[in-house]
C-alpha cells in the first residue's frame, strides 16, 4: 500500500531540511543541529512504533527552531499545518509542555488534568520519549528520503490493516485531501 510518495511529500521533506545548519545548544543538544536531531528522533520513532501521526510528529517537532528556539513548538505547527493531522499537530504543539507535567512544574489544576485526560496522551509521552533518546552525539544519521517513505507506508499499513480491495480507494480520499489542503 502506497500513501506517501516523494512528490505528496516533497513541502515536508523541505521543511525538515531547513533545518540543517540550526545549531541547538549544547549542552541539551550534544547530537549538534536540527536536522540530525530530528533524524534520530525519527529513527527512534520508526523503531518504536506504527503510528504514522506520532512518526510525523517525530520527524517535524523541531523545524520551527529556524525560526525562534524558544517558541518553536508554535511555528512548527504553522509551518506544517497543511500537511499533517491534527493528533500530529497535537503532538508537535505540546511536546515541551508534557515535560512540564511530568516533572511536576505544571501548577495549574485545570491544565494538568486536561492533559492527563488527553487522549492522545501515552503518543505524547512516546514523543517525548524519542525527542529524548535523540540526542547522541556519537551518531551520524543517514537521510535517505525514499527509505524514510518506505517505512512511512510499511507503518501505516502495518497499522491500519486494510483490506485489498480499499487500498487504492484510500489513497485516492488521501491524496485529493492533500491536493484540497494546498489549495486553501
Amino acid at each position: 500500500m502506497t500513501i506517501f510518495t516523494l512528490e505528496d511529500t516533497k513541502e515536508v521533506f523541505e521543511l525538515l531540511e531547513s533545518t540543517k545548519g540550526v545549531q541547538q545548544n549544547l549542552i541539551w543538544h550534544p547530537e549538534g543541529d536540527v536536522f540530525e536531531h530530528s533524524l534520530q528522533v525519527v529513527k527512534h520513532a520508526f523503531r518504536e512504533t506504527n503510528d504514522v501521526d506520532l512518526i510525523l510528529a517525530a520527524l517535524l517537532h523541531d523545524v520551527g527552531k529556524k525560526e525562534d528556539m524558544h517558541e518553536h513548538e508554535k511555528h512548527s505547527c504553522e509551518l506544517v499545518k497543511d500537511y499533517v493531522s491534527v493528533k500530529t499537530l497535537f503532538l508537535i504543539k505540546e511536546h515541551r509542555r508534557i515535560w512540564y507535567y511530568l516533572l511536576g512544574e505544571m501548577k495549574k489544576l485545570s491544565k494538568c488534568k486536561e492533559l492527563a485526560e488527553h487522549p492522545w496522551l501515552p503518543e505524547l509521552v512516546q514523543l517525548a520519549r524519542f525527542d529524548k533518546k535523540g540526542r547522541n552525539p556519537n551518531v551520524k544519521s543517514k537521510y535517505d528520503k525514499e527509505d524514510i517513505i518506505e517505512r512511512l507506508n510499511k507503518c501505516a499499513e502495518n497499522h491500519f490493516y486494510i483490506p485489498e480491495g480499499l487500498k487504492d480507494e484510500i489513497r485516492e480520499i488521501t491524496i485529493s485531501g492533500i491536493k484540497e489542503r494546498r489549495e486553501k
